[in-house]
């Protein structure tokens, strides 16, 4: 398994490249994590949202979701480029000036110029293998669940288009429960009218069955959807 540094915007990065899921463990020691921690999964749309819907998505990151991940312990865990709801987790924890929150960037190394992608602000990086947009699904799931064992975890699933299916999908196998930011469009916005009895899609419904599924509003009460996750979370 090879490790490297990498430099972004000045800053040194830690990057690790295993092959197969079952090297996970020793990656995220290879990273500096010695000791098991709790994880919070980021997936969602890289784009589809407008420019204040994201605006909001940052502030609620800034002023709620990364400073209870602080509290927790937790280390954030997404697809670690520069573009839509990614971005705005790293644009938060740069405004909010948080330096001690591990941010682990999971993306496919095949993917054409992926490291001219990086979201500069994450503190770590796994390079798994592929080279599609999706073929860091897994790897996300994976990763958190290998960081936190028996110790709490949640997914937090905002907007998103095709491959969010499938991070919410691969969160679920992973036995994490994955809270469903309503009103943020798209994937999100039909898992939650299904959730509540309004749509009747069938991938939601599949998911829905599996108990995993929760919803909550972060645009209408910030306050209700972090209960929501600490909930979740003990």
């Amino acid at each position: 398994m090879k490790t490297e540094a990498i430099t972004l915007q000045g800053s040194v990065k830690r990057v690790v490249h295993p092959d197969i899921l079952g090297e996970l463990p020793d990656a995220l020691k290879a990273l500096g994590f010695s000791k098991p921690q709790p994880s919070i999964v980021v997936v969602g749309g890289a784009g589809g949202m407008s420019s204040d819907d994201i605006a909001k998505v940052q502030g609620f990151f800034e002023k709620e979701l990364l400073p209870f991940a602080q509290k927790m312990k937790a280390v954030i865990f997404d697809g670690g480029t520069d573009s839509g709801v990614i971005a705005a987790v790293g644009r938060a924890c740069e405004a909010a000036k948080i330096k001690d929150l591990p941010m682990v960037g999971v993306v496919a190394r095949g993917i054409e110029n992926v490291q001219g992608m990086l979201e500069s602000n994450h503190s770590h990086f796994i390079f798994c293998p592929g080279s599609n947009w999706g073929d860091e699904s897994e790897w996300i799931a994976a990763a958190a669940s290998a960081l936190s064992g028996s110790l709490p975890t949640a997914a937090v699933l905002i907007n998103g288009g095709q491959i969010t299916w499938e991070d919410a999908r691969f969160n679920v196998h992973y036995g994490r429960p994955v809270l469903i930011a309503e009103g943020s469009g798209r994937t999100a916005d039909v898992i939650a009218t299904t959730k509540l009895g309004f749509g009747t899609d069938a991938k939601a419904l599949a998911l829905i069955r599996t108990g995993r599924v929760h919803v909550a509003n972060f645009f209408k009460d910030p306050q209700h959807f972090i209960k929501k996750i600490s909930d979740l979370m003990k």
